[in-house]
């Protein structure tokens, strides 16, 4: 090889080493500036982000009354209030064959209906709603309401306190057919005074519920501004939110979160978020 030929080649690979190079402190400089850009705007985003906190909260028979101040230095849009129950009583945890604990929660399960018409001999019409035999099981969800104020709005500016209320209604998934398309399930949104029939219906005890508060920023970013409420019903006696609030008796699981921890060996997300909450008398 002739030693021109020799210099060029040598000088082409210095050369695309070198442009390799160059391009990748490039990348890495451009990578660098991205992540400051990022947080210069996670920064300013969060300066104009809403802060709301709950100046009162109580409830009037199934209503839900708060009173809101917004601390931030944005208005707060589309207030809203995830509604959540869980079982209480019965649970009942059982050893089984393998040596294995399982934690039993009690399914609720609703006869369908199906609509019928019959026409009477004077013309008019009847509709019949007739029980089915399959029951359809059902699953706790999260459902969420939006609280209005007196001028019929759902947003708080900032550094105003205003009054809002709402009727919570609770979620539960329906299973569908499991050759539906996605979601394979229906969603059911009631009121408490029918959530209570239907659970006393299926022989449950207590539920506690948890409300929670959220709201949207200007860009329809969510943030969560923490809990609102969380107490225990007895179904049998409290007959309205009120009167299990008023109770003031805090929610818990009936089985103690570090027994299940220790016994058991595994929790489900949600006991292990909510499993046990502090009784007003305990301190913190």
């Amino acid at each position: 090889m002739e030693p021109l030929e020799i210099i060029l080649q040598s000088a082409v690979g210095i050369g695309t080493i070198a442009l390799a190079y160059f391009s990748w402190r490039s990348i890495q400089s451009s990578d660098r500036q991205l992540k400051f850009i990022k947080k210069q705007t996670d920064l300013f985003l969060s300066q104009q982000q809403p802060d709301i906190q709950v100046k009162y909260s109580y409830f009037e028979a199934n209503k839900l009354i708060l009173t809101l101040h917004n601390s931030g230095k944005g208005t707060a849009k589309d207030i809203a209030v995830a509604c959540i129950f869980d079982i209480v009583k019965p649970i009942s945890w059982s050893k089984g064959w393998l040596g294995r604990y399982h934690v039993r929660i009690p399914s609720i399960s609703e006869l369908g209906t199906r609509k019928y018409e019959i026409k009477t001999d004077d013309g008019q019409h009847l509709v019949l709603n007739m029980k089915l035999n399959d029951k359809s099981i059902l699953s706790p969800s999260v459902g969420v309401i939006f609280p209005m104020n007196d001028e019929h709005s759902n947003f708080l500016s900032e550094g105003l306190t205003k009054t809002f209320q709402c009727e919570p209604f609770f979620s539960l998934k329906v299973k569908k057919n499991r050759f539906c398309l996605s979601p394979d399930y229906d969603q059911k949104i009631i009121p408490y005074d029918k959530l209570r029939s239907l659970l006393i219906e299926n022989n449950i005890d207590e539920i506690s519920v948890l409300f929670n508060l959220y709201s949207k920023d200007k860009l329809q970013n969510v943030k969560n501004h923490g809990n609102v409420a969380n107490f225990v019903i007895k179904l049998s006696s409290d007959e309205t939110l009120e009167n299990a609030y008023n109770r003031g008796q805090r929610g818990s699981y009936p089985l103690d979160k570090d027994e299940i921890k220790t016994t058991v060996g595994w929790l489900d997300f949600d006991t292990y978020l909510h499993g046990k909450y502090l009784d007003p008398e305990e301190k913190v």
